[in-house]
Order: structure tokens, then C-alpha cells, then sequence
């Protein structure tokens, strides 16, 4: 009850909020536009994104958890209820694993320190973060029934944890270390992990069906801005790998510069680790933690080093790349192992420390939480919409196209040209090859009444579009702007070409009005303006301007 209480006044702020990123597409864009009992049955047969099979990301839970809330409400307050109320029930089970694993007072530690890590703050604040809340959930469930040896009950929630993220594969990983440092025979390991692995089918079976060839291998890497570690050799990923797991530990100590953006160019990739001081911390750090689950002789240690290691595995980016190079929100699930490891030390200072070193021990642990209780309180005012959280992206990864692009945009559609240009500006000098950053500045030049530009913006766009999966919306954009000046021919032409490519977003929506559209440009394209009645007009001005959204 009073993790509840704690959780609530540390995120209370955030309820106020609006829908952030993610949250427009997955739920806005998609969930709201169907019925509830439509959305029961087609989460389970579909990608997270609308139209995304190609990401090869699979949660059906996190949608069904989603679906639930709207049919009491689709306002976001009730979303970010369900975080809060998930993230303490994640505290909860920490305890309660923990107890299992070590002695009451590392238990009390780990959820203490856990609850107050500003660098959670992503995951709760965010409402799409839910699939790291629900998922470790889940996550605790099944290590805490395979710690009693309760194996069926411990895979069933194994399948829960896979069908709420893809990121809890790692199970696999934290059950193999369990049942090697339990039975020290692998062939006895290998009788108790069949639990697990007969799952493995099942949830393949289920991710084939909602993304279908993209099931065992999707390309969550759009193109080399968005997921860069795609594009480089696996040496330079480890070397990158170890620069990041540097950053999470400092983030996590030291959080004054927590971001919702880590994408291209703001942690350039490592090609040589001995020019960078902090992929050998990493090394140094990673080194440490293998020495001492092999020299540890107390089972918790090395329990606790398995919990951290295995989960950071697959979030690293070496072996499954993903969308991004790092988020704070995908250190949510390994960051409790390390906290149970630092918990671990402190007890072991405070078997051994005197009573008046023990009050400054304790003293300065209560400043440091309350200074961390401080971060999350502020990290409040980011997550609460849009504007808030690009302005605070763009100001600590300033060297993010992703994030000066996402401003850049933000400012126009609220009008703010000079801003949006200076953005815009910031932007392309990072990186001139990513198609948002060119149809962004192809819309300031079409208001602008620049349309020459615009046009060649949006050609380039779809030059680097190497996925096709914007190339509707691009290829639409060229049709309204050719509509714009009158050359009714080539705006056929482009709409002609946008509807041959795959929609993003709300399938049936984008299809009906690219349908609607098509036939308007077919009625236009051999008749000049001229001949146009005022109704004519009118309805073509509607049009364009309700499409191009300004």
C-alpha cells in the first residue's frame, strides 16, 4: 500500500497528460477506429503498429490491455492510471521475488531503489511503455513460480511475458543461468528448461499469424538514421554495446540528462574501443560481473548477475537489432538485476559498517533518493504531450535528427514557422537523408508557396525511403502539391503511384480516403481550372487543405 501511495505522488502529475508519440499511432490511429469486440480478436493477428509487420514487433497483450481501457474511456488519464498502478504491482513482486532469493533487508533495498530510479521514468510516463511494465510483470510471475518449483505455472507466465514485448526472450537466457547455478549438471538443467522451451512454438505460432513472413526476422531498422546498429559490422555493435551499457549505469547513478531520443548520430557507433574511455568502462564493468559470478560462492550474487546480464543481451543491439540504439525504457526489466546486486552490497557494508557510520550511510542514501524522487518529479512536465517532450529531446540529444526533425514539426503545425525552419535547418545539417527531416521541410516550403522546393523535398524523401513504408503518404503529398498549382495530370499520376504502396496507420481509413481521392483526381485531370464550377472549387480547396494539414 504504501509503494501505491509513493507511486502516485511521484507520477501523479503525469495524469494530466496527453497521448505522447507512439501512443497516437497504436491507439488513436489504430484501436479507436474499431469496435472493442472487432480489436478482441484482431490483436491477436496483428503487428503493434498498424500496417508494421515489418518492424517484427508482436504484443498482443499490451493491445488487449489497451482495448480494456477504452471501453471505460479513451481519454489518456485512464492509460496512465494503469501504468502507475502496474508499476507498483512491479514493485510488489520485486519484494517479493527478492525475499525469495536473499534475506528480507535486500528485499526492502531493491524495491526501494528500484521504485525511485528516475531513469524509469520513460516507462510509466509513456503510455506504449506499458509493454515493459506488463511484460515484467509477467516476467516476476514466472520466476517467482519457478523459484518454488512450480515449472507449468512458471512457463505459462513465460508466455504472457512474450506475448506482452519481445524483449522478454530473454527469460530463456535468465532460466538457463538459473537451472545451471541450481543443478550444476546440464543434462538435468536441460530435463527441467523443456517447460520453457515447449512454449517457444506456441508463441511463434501466434507471432506468425499477426506478422506473417516477418514472424522470425522483422526490420525494426527503417533506415540508417532511425536504427543505425543495423548498418555497421558486429565488432563495431559489441564495441557499441559496451558504450551504451556505460551510459545506462551513469544514467541510472547520475540521471541529469535523461532523454527520450538516443537515435543516429547523438551515440555515434565504436569501431575501436581503445578510443573510447567509455566502452571500456563498459568492458571494465561487464569483466567485474563475470569475475564474480564465477568467485562468488552466495547463490544470490550470482542469481542476481544472470538478472541483469541476460535481459541486457538482447536490449544491447549485438545479437537482435532493434528500432532506436537505446531507449531508458528497455532497461526497465535488466536494471532490477542490478539493482538487487547493489542492494546486495549495501547489506553487506551494513553487516560490517559501525552504528555512527551506518547513520551516514543511511543518511545520505535518504538524499540521494530524495534527490532522485526530485528527477522524476520534473520528468512529470516532459511527458505530458508532444511540444514538451520534443523541446526536451532536442535540448539533450541536440545532435539527434530524429529529435530537432520532431521539433521541427511540432512548431509548424503550431504555426511557428520561424521556429519550425530553424529546426529544420538544425536538422539537415545532422543528416540530409532522412525522409521525415525532407518531408518536414517540403511542407514549410509548400506554405511558403515555394512549391518548386517542396516538390524536389519530397522526390528526395522518397530516395531515401528505403523501406517503401512512407512512400503513400510521400507519393500523396506530391499528388495535393501538383493538385495545388493545377497540374490536375501529374497529381493522377503521383496518386496513381501512392496507391500501389502499403498504408501506415489505420488500414481502412487511409484505403477509403486515398479511394475518395484517386476518384476526385480522375474527374480533375483532364479539365482545366478554368472550367471548374465555385462548388468545384471549393471542394478541392477542402481537400487539400484537410489532407496536407495546414
Amino acid at each position: 500500500m504504501s509503494a501505491l501511495v509513493v507511486v502516485f505522488v511521484l507520477f501523479g502529475p503525469s495524469l494530466t497528460g496527453n497521448f505522447t508519440l507512439d501512443d497516437h499511432s497504436v491507439i488513436e490511429k489504430g484501436l479507436q477506429q474499431k469496435s472493442f469486440w472487432e480489436n478482441v480478436f484482431e490483436v491477436w493477428v496483428s503487428p503493434w503498429h498498424p500496417g508494421g509487420q515489418w518492424a517484427g514487433n508482436y504484443r498482443p497483450l499490451k493491445s488487449l490491455s489497451f482495448e480494456f481501457n477504452l471501453l471505460f474511456s479513451a481519454s489518456p488519464i485512464g492509460f496512465r492510471i494503469v501504468n502507475i498502478l502496474l508499476y507498483a504491482l512491479n514493485i510488489l513482486f520485486i519484494f517479493r521475488v527478492v525475499r525469495k532469493i536473499s534475506s528480507e533487508r535486500v528485499a526492502y533495498i531493491t524495491s526501494l531503489i528500484f521504485l525511485l530510479l528516475p531513469i524509469h521514468s520513460e516507462v510509466v510516463m509513456s503510455v506504449v511503455g506499458r509493454v515493459y511494465l506488463l511484460g515484467t510483470l509477467f516476467s516476476l510471475f514466472s520466476i517467482y513460480y519457478f523459484l518454488d518449483r512450480r515449472y507449468w505455472l512458471s512457463a505459462g507466465n513465460f508466455l504472457l511475458a512474450l506475448l506482452s514485448g519481445d524483449a522478454f526472450i530473454s527469460l530463456i537466457l535468465v532460466f538457463g543461468g538459473f537451472l545451471l547455478v541450481e543443478k550444476k549438471i546440464f543434462a538435468l538443467a536441460l530435463k527441467e528448461g523443456r517447460y520453457y522451451l515447449f512454449i517457444l512454438p506456441t508463441y511463434f505460432l501466434f507471432r506468425f499469424l499477426g506478422l506473417g513472413k516477418y514472424a522470425f526476422g522483422g526490420y525494426g531498422f527503417i533506415n540508417p538514421i532511425i536504427g543505425p546498429l543495423a548498418f555497421i559490422s558486429f565488432k563495431d555493435r559489441v564495441f557499441t554495446g559496451l558504450n551504451h551499457l556505460y551510459l545506462y549505469l551513469r544514467k541510472t547513478v547520475y540521471p541529469v540528462d535523461l532523454s527520450p531520443d538516443y537515435s543516429f548520430n547523438q551515440i555515434p557507433a565504436v569501431s575501436n574501443i581503445l578510443v573510447s574511455w567509455r566502452s571500456l568502462i563498459g568492458l571494465a564493468f561487464l569483466i567485474f560481473l563475470i569475475f564474480l559470478f564465477f568467485k562468488s560462492k552466495r547463490k544470490d550474487i550470482k542469481l542476481a548477475v544472470i538478472l541483469f546480464l541476460a535481459p541486457f543481451i538482447v536490449i544491447s543491439n549485438v545479437f537482435f537489432v532493434s528500432t532506436g540504439t537505446m531507449a531508458e525504457r528497455w532497461w526497465y526489466f535488466p536494471s532490477w538485476g542490478l539493482v538487487l546486486l547493489i542492494a546486495l552490497g549495501l547489506e553487506n557494508l551494513i553487516l560490517k559498517f559501525k552504528i555512527l557510520n551506518l547513520k551516514f550511510l543511511y543518511t545520505l542514501g535518504i538524499i540521494i533518493l530524495l534527490l532522485y524522487s526530485y528527477v522524476i518529479f520534473q520528468q512529470n512536465k516532459v511527458w505530458l504531450n508532444d511540444q514538451n517532450l520534443f523541446i526536451r529531446a532536442a535540448e539533450k540529444s541536440p545532435n539527434s535528427v530524429w529529435a530537432r526533425t520532431n521539433l521541427a514539426e511540432g512548431f509548424f503545425l503550431s504555426g511557428n514557422i520561424d521556429k519550425a525552419k530553424e529546426e529544420i535547418k538544425a536538422a539537415l545539417k545532422i543528416s540530409n537523408e532522412y525522409p521525415l527531416t525532407l518531408y518536414v521541410s517540403g511542407q514549410i516550403y509548400w506554405k511558403e508557396g515555394l512549391f518548386g522546393q517542396a516538390e524536389d523535398a519530397f522526390q528526395k524523401a522518397l530516395g531515401f525511403d528505403t523501406r517503401g513504408s512512407n512512400k503513400r503518404s510521400l507519393y500523396r503529398s506530391l499528388a495535393l502539391l501538383s493538385l495545388d498549382i493545377g497540374n490536375n495530370k501529374q497529381a493522377l499520376m503521383y496518386m496513381q503511384e501512392a496507391v500501389k504502396w502499403p498504408p501506415a496507420g489505420d488500414l481502412d481509413k487511409i484505403l477509403k480516403i486515398d479511394e475518395t481521392l484517386l476518384k476526385k483526381m480522375e474527374e480533375y485531370s483532364d479539365r482545366n481550372i478554368n472550367s471548374y464550377t465555385r462548388a468545384e472549387i471549393n471542394e478541392l480547396v477542402q481537400i487539400i487543405k484537410i489532407l496536407r494539414g495546414f
